[in-house]
């Protein structure tokens, strides 16, 4: 609510890296590519370098409706719940690779 607050709904989008099921060595690919110096362990370390375990509420792509439920339970409206969960990535998609 906070971030709506300070930029607007229409500028808050879920996004989609989403890594479920993936192993560690594909996450380590894709947040360091081939062309890093540094390696990133993103929300580990060097001694934990995989995924933290994922929220009880969040445990994998079924249960986005969580998200979207609780946004409502703040007091989002279902247009702005819509916006958030995809509407606001479709209007930047349009207006930036449209005819």
């Amino acid at each position: 609510a906070r971030t709506a607050e300070m930029i607007g709904v229409e500028r808050i989008g879920i996004g989609s890296d989403l890594c479920q099921n993936q192993p560690d060595k594909v996450v380590e690919w894709m947040r360091n590519g081939t062309w890093s110096n540094e390696r990133d362990f993103g929300e580990g370390s060097a001694k934990l370098a995989g995924f933290p375990e994922q929220p009880e509420w969040f445990r994998d792509n079924r249960d986005f409706e969580n998200i979207f439920s609780c946004l409502r339970k703040t007091g989002f409206s279902e247009n702005e719940v819509e916006r958030i969960a995809g509407l606001n990535w479709l209007e930047f998609f349009e207006k930036s690779f449209g005819p």
